[in-house]
């Protein structure tokens, strides 16, 4: 092989590395499943989980039957949200939130605060159940890695 040939098939493999490569994994966040929702990273992050909630039995007005069921799976999404956050690793340490707010009482209203201001969405389903999903995001002001952050070191 030449020599010019091969320098010219270097600079190709650099120029992909160094500029295409890059550009190719800020493109795709990186989604992780967990329990009833996902967790997505990078630009745009969130948490994300999801409840269904069911009406009572032998209710016959339909208007307050579905209000139950919505109150029932928003505390249950709530629940879900606040266990998802519970299991998520605290960044610098080997330790899960869980651990960390043992030791930083003051941090438990800000985790309380947290999930009360969570992107509210649902549905009613045809069956009388509703449907909720809870969404915080991940970065920006009062976002999770915001509460993430003062549980580190």
């Amino acid at each position: 092989m030449s020599h010019k040939l091969r320098n010219v098939l270097l600079g190709a493999t650099l120029v992909l590395c160094l500029v295409i490569l890059p550009a190719v994994a800020q493109q795709k966040p990186t989604i992780q499943s967990i329990p009833y929702g996902e967790l997505r990273l990078g630009d745009g992050g969130y948490l994300r989980v999801s409840a269904i909630g069911l009406p009572p039995f032998g209710t016959a007005d339909r208007t307050s039957a579905r209000e139950i069921a919505r109150q029932n799976a928003m505390g249950l999404a709530q629940r879900r949200l606040l266990s998802s956050i519970l299991d998520l690793s605290v960044p610098g340490t080997k330790q899960v939130v869980r651990d960390r707010l043992a030791n930083k009482p003051a941090s438990k209203d800000r985790l309380r605060a947290l999930i009360a201001k969570a992107k509210v969405s649902g549905q009613e389903l045809a069956d009388g159940s509703a449907e909720v999903t809870l969404e915080l995001p991940f970065s920006g002001t009062g976002g999770l890695g915001e509460f993430l952050a003062t549980l580190a070191p």
